[in-house]
């Protein structure tokens, strides 16, 4: 009885679940948990790790499972954004972090080796080790999407989850080896600090400039005053005959994020009036200036038909 208590000491913290270790440390013999096997009390998850059949087999079992099978292992991957409430991260097959030189096979997770596995930033959460939000979203930047990861990023900083100066370490460490994803992750993250660089107004008005400058676009009027509100709201141009105001946004990322409410609001007024806005970015006249210019025209096209 003394055996089983001290077992449940184990189990209480990890989900119903226990290692072989523990069983043996415990007292247990092997012959006795292949007796508790046979008898159904205990149920196998993997060849080292066991549950007692009373505990749920719910997705934090299995986790705790995982982590058992790999002593010193930690959560990571999209486990650990599920853990860290990371939006859009449900309950997928649980994932490990190990040590490079550690096997990659396991019956019951998703086994990411990793070079730099003495030198993760970790937390616990949740009862389980896992590596930090900065880790976390390290560790998915070569698996997402440019634009899924860049939702990330956003709405943790937007949270206060996570600051960008919690990935300078990361990147430091990296120097010189192969993480994949980490190049787009540092694009996403230098857009975003406060002394990014930014174009100078006269850049992004003119490429605005450039954009309406074709036979298919109506006559456009820069620097127009439109009066919706107590006092006129000037916009950048103004095509009267499509009913369409252009906005060009060259500012930096937190002044951006600061004058939200403010953009909200003028394109409400714009709404109210029967406008239409566009808004356009630096990286999207630059890196996307064709399919901005077709999107203009697809737009005025069917305001017209309106």
């Amino acid at each position: 009885m003394d055996t089983d208590r001290r077992l449940d000491e184990y189990a209480a913290h990890q989900y119903g679940c226990f290692s072989l270790d523990q069983v043996l440390a415990v007292g247990f013999t092997k012959s006795t948990v292949g007796y508790r096997l046979r008898t159904g009390t205990w149920v196998r998850l993997s060849p080292t790790v066991y549950a007692l059949a009373s505990a749920p087999p719910k997705w934090k079992r299995q986790l705790a499972a995982a982590v058992l099978s790999r002593p010193g292992s930690v959560v990571a991957g999209r486990s650990a954004a599920h853990l860290h409430a990371f939006a859009g991260f449900g309950r997928t097959r649980p994932e490990i972090a190990v040590p490079s030189r550690s096997s990659a096979r396991s019956p019951i997770a998703r086994v990411i080796r990793t070079m730099y596995f003495d030198e993760l930033h970790t937390t616990r959460i949740g009862g389980f080790p896992a590596t930090s939000p900065a880790e976390t979203i390290l560790c998915l930047a070569g698996r997402l999407s440019v634009s899924d990861l860049e939702g990330v990023v956003e709405d943790q900083l937007s949270a206060g989850a996570i600051t960008i100066g919690d990935f300078d370490p990361l990147f430091i460490r990296s120097a010189g080896g192969r993480v994949r994803g980490i190049t787009r992750l540092a694009e996403i993250l230098d857009i975003r600090r406060p002394d990014a660089w930014q174009p100078h107004p006269n850049q992004i008005e003119a490429l605005l400039g450039d954009l309406v400058d074709h036979p298919d676009i109506p006559p456009a009027t820069p620097q127009v005053p439109l009066p919706f509100d107590d006092r006129p709201m000037i916009v950048d141009i103004f095509v009267s005959e499509w009913g369409l105001i252009l906005e060009a946004d060259g500012r930096r990322y937190h002044t951006r994020v600061a004058d939200f409410e403010r953009d909200r609001h003028r394109d409400n007024l714009a709404a109210a009036n029967g406008l239409v806005v566009l808004r356009y970015t630096w990286s999207m006249l630059t890196n996307d200036f064709t399919g901005c210019r077709r999107q203009l025209i697809e737009t005025g096209r069917r305001r017209s038909v309106a």
